[in-house]
């Protein structure tokens, strides 16, 4: 763990650290080809018209389910070689994202002080991540349009956790959970995952697995 000013950095990683002339490197291929979704998992594909999550674009995740869908999200992208910021998210468990998938080597907790810095470092991150997820927004409505248009020239992908608070998303999702199955322990959810904003055209949903009996994702429907 490394401390930045403000910041407090944390991140499993395989060997070794990216040097700048690769994180350069990376940030200006993605700003160059950023086109085209960054992959989801079935079923969830099916919510949004690309198939994928839109770069450029800030999504909103509410419900009890919430971080069990953000997981699911990122999952396939990150094995694809995106990088994932976590931003005052401490609470999500690593070995939760691993069993959905989620590259750990590529992912990074970011604590973040309830101050001024808030829009600063989140605007920083998001130059510098594929994906950067956060939660409780503290900052102006100003700073979330400033932030907003980073994410677009960047072609990066914002996730709000939560209330968007001065964010407008383009697409929002709801994870609400609508029965467990237990044996000794609970061992299945099935959730509906709900998607409705101006990227989605007309309310989408579909009733999936989060987690299935083997801690990942899958379809509810036979």
């Amino acid at each position: 763990m490394s401390t930045v000013g403000p910041l407090t950095l944390s991140g499993p990683h395989l060997s070794g650290v990216e040097t700048g002339a690769q994180f350069a490197e990376r940030v200006s291929a993605r700003t160059a080809s950023g086109c085209g979704p960054l992959t989801i998992p079935h079923p969830l594909s099916s919510l949004l018209p690309s198939r994928g999550l839109e770069r450029g674009s800030v999504y909103c995740l509410g419900g009890d389910a919430s971080l069990s869908l953000l997981a699911t999200l990122v999952s396939s992208a990150t094995q694809d070689g995106s990088w994932l910021s976590l931003v005052n998210l401490q609470h999500v468990g690593l070995l939760a994202l691993h069993e959905y998938g989620v590259a750990l080597h590529r992912t990074v907790s970011v604590s973040v002080a309830h101050d001024a810095s808030w829009g600063a470092v989140v605007g920083a991150l998001v130059d510098g991540f594929d994906l950067v997820a956060v939660s409780a927004p503290q900052c102006s409505s100003a700073e979330a349009r400033r932030i907003t248009a980073r994410v677009k020239a960047q072609s990066s992908v914002l996730f709000v956790v939560g209330a968007p608070g001065p964010f407008s998303p383009h697409a929002a999702f709801s994870a609400t959970t609508q029965k467990w199955q237990f044996t000794t322990h609970a061992v299945c959810r099935e959730v509906q995952v709900q998607a409705q904003g101006k990227r989605v055209h007309g309310p989408r949903s579909c009733v999936a697995y989060l987690p299935n009996t083997h801690g990942s994702l899958s379809s509810a429907s036979p």
